[in-house]
C-alpha cells in the first residue's frame, strides 16, 4: 500500500510542476525508478492519417559538397575518430524514421509508432535520416562528409512525423495531442532501451506551454528505466523557436538566487528538461556563436553546431543541405542536428569507455566543453562540445558546477512482513527474569529465617 501511495504522490508532484503558472519557479522534474515500464509491439495508440505530402530535399545553390562540412571541421572529428569510431555501440534515433542508404551500413529498424507494423525505416520528413547521417554515415569519395561515429549501429524508431496526424475526438484540445505525443515518446524510449541502445537521441523535443497540464509520469518512468536501469545516455535537442517553440527569457543576472532563471520559463522542452538524466543541446553556428532561434532554458547542458548542416537525405537523394515543400528549399539547421553531433560524440565515448556509467559519460561531455563567458548559461549550458577533449580524459572528470540536476525518485521496496521474533524473545527474557527474581527472593527469606 505504501508503495502505491508513493507512486501516486510522485505522479501528483510531477503534475503540479507542469500545471504551475508562469509566475511559479519551476523545478526540473524527477525521473521515476521502479519496475520496468510495459513494452508491447510498436504501433500507434490511435489511428493515423497522412494529411501532408513528404518534404522535398536537395542541394542549395552555390554549395560545394566536396569540402569537409564546417561543423565537422569545428569539432575536429577527423582527430576524434582516430581515438574511437563508435564500434560496439547502438544509437537509437527516435525521430521521423530513417531511410536505408548504402552509407548507413549498420542501420537496423526498431519499430514504428506512426504506421502499424512498420519497421522505422521510412522517412517522409527527411529529419530522421539527416540526424542518422550525422551520427553514423560512412565516408564517400564523392564528398567530404563523414558521420561522427561511422562504426556505430543506428537503430531507427519512428515515433513522430509531421506528415501524419492522429484521429482525435472532435472535442479534443491541444493538451490531448501533446499528451499522446509524450506517451508515444515514452513508449519509444522504453522500447529502445530494451533493444540495447547505449545512446538514445530525441533530437526534436516536444514543446509545452507552462500550465498545459500534460502528464509526464509515463515519460519520467521511461527515462528512469532507460538511464538508471538499462544504462543508456539520453541526448535531446533543446528546441528551435522557428518550429513553434515560444522563446524563454534569458538569465537575469540581478537575481543570483535563481541563476538559471527557472522563474520566468514560458516554454518547457521535453525530454530536455529532465535535468542531469538528459543532455539537452542548444545550437550554434560553426564558429560557436549561439543562434537566436535556439530555445533557451535552465535545462540546457551543452551547445553544438546546428547550422551549415550537410547530411544524408531519404531515398536516393544522397548528400543534401536543403529541405522544403513546393519547390522551396531552405537550409538544414536547428538544435536537432546539434543534438545529433553530441549523440555521435556520446557513441565515441561509450565505445572507448564501455564500462563507464551514463553519469561518467555526461561528466566527460560537460567538463571538456568550451565554457561560455558566464561559465554556464541558458543557451549552451556548460559550453560547446569538444569530442577530442572528452575522449582524452583517462578517468571521468568532475562535472562543472551550475548545471541543474534532477533528483532520482526511487520507488521504495514493498514493506517486509512483520517479524514478531524480537518481541517474543523480549517476553521470554522478562518472564525468565521474573521467575529468577522470585527464586532469589525465596532463598533470601529462607536464609534470614535460619539466621
Amino acid at each position: 500500500m505504501w508503495l502505491r501511495r508513493s507512486a501516486v504522490a510522485a505522479v501528483a508532484a510531477l503534475a503540479v510542476v507542469l500545471a504551475a503558472g508562469p509566475g511559479y519557479a519551476l523545478q526540473p522534474p524527477e525521473v521515476l525508478v521502479g519496475p520496468p515500464p510495459p513494452d508491447g509491439p510498436p504501433g500507434p495508440e490511435l489511428p493515423m492519417d497522412q494529411d501532408k505530402g513528404c518534404l522535398a530535399t536537395g542541394v542549395l545553390p552555390q554549395s560545394d559538397l566536396t569540402q569537409v562540412p564546417q561543423p565537422e571541421q569545428m569539432l575536429n572529428l577527423k582527430q576524434a575518430r582516430t581515438l574511437s569510431r563508435g564500434a560496439g555501440v547502438t544509437v537509437a534515433v527516435l525521430d521521423t524514421g530513417v531511410t536505408p542508404d548504402t552509407r548507413l551500413p549498420h542501420l537496423i529498424g526498431g519499430g514504428d509508432y506512426i504506421t502499424a507494423g512498420g519497421d522505422g525505416l521510412s522517412d517522409c520528413d527527411a529529419h530522421g535520416t539527416l540526424v542518422a547521417g550525422i551520427i553514423g554515415a560512412a565516408p564517400s569519395s564523392a564528398d567530404g562528409f563523414t558521420g561522427v561515429a561511422p562504426d556505430a549501429q543506428i537503430l531507427s524508431i519512428r515515433y513522430r512525423s509531421d506528415a501524419f496526424s492522429p484521429k482525435l475526438p472532435p472535442s479534443s484540445d491541444q493538451s490531448v495531442e501533446l499528451s499522446l505525443e509524450v506517451r508515444t515518446l515514452a513508449r519509444a524510449i522504453t522500447h529502445a532501451a530494451n533493444l540495447g541502445a547505449g545512446v538514445i537521441v530525441v533530437s526534436d523535443p516536444i514543446c509545452e506551454q507552462v500550465g498545459s497540464q500534460v502528464d509526464e509520469s509515463m515519460l519520467a518512468a521511461a527515462l528512469g528505466y532507460a538511464v538508471r536501469t538499462r544504462g543508456a545516455v539520453v541526448i535531446a535537442g533543446a528546441g528551435t523557436t522557428s518550429s513553434g517553440c515560444v522563446q524563454n527569457p534569458d538569465i537575469d543576472p540581478t537575481r543570483p538566487s535563481d541563476p538559471r532563471n527557472w522563474r520566468d520559463v514560458k516554454t518547457i522542452a521535453t525530454p530536455a528538461w529532465f535535468g542531469s538524466d538528459v543532455v539537452a543541446v542548444g545550437f550554434t553556428t560553426p564558429a560557436g556563436t549561439p543562434v537566436p532561434d535556439s530555445l533557451l532554458g535552465p535545462w540546457v547542458s551543452l551547445g553544438a553546431p546546428g547550422t551549415g548542416i550537410e547530411s544524408l537525405g531519404p531515398g536516393s537523394a544522397g548528400l543534401i543541405n536543403g529541405v522544403g515543400a513546393g519547390g522551396q528549399l531552405t537550409p538544414v539547421g536547428g538544435s536537432s542536428f546539434a543534438a545529433a553531433y553530441v549523440a555521435g560524440t556520446a557513441a565515441l565515448l561509450r565505445s572507448r569507455f564501455p564500462d563507464e556509467s551514463p553519469a561518467d559519460i555526461i561528466a566527460r561531455l560537460l567538463a571538456s566543453a568550451h565554457a561560455p563567458a558566464r561559465g554556464v548559461d541558458d543557451a549552451v549550458g556548460a559550453g560547446i562540445v569538444d569530442p577530442v577533449a572528452a575522449l582524452g580524459y583517462r578517468a571521468p572528470p568532475q562535472a562543472p558546477a551550475g548545471i541543474d540536476h534532477a533528483k532520482v525518485l526511487a520507488m521504495p521496496p514493498p514493506p517486509r512482513p512483520a517479524d514478531h521474533r524480537p518481541g517474543l524473545v523480549a517476553v521470554a527474557v522478562i518472564a525468565a527474569a521474573v521467575v529468577l527474581g522470585a527464586g532469589v527472593s525465596g532463598a533470601d527469606a529462607v536464609i534470614r529465617r535460619r539466621g
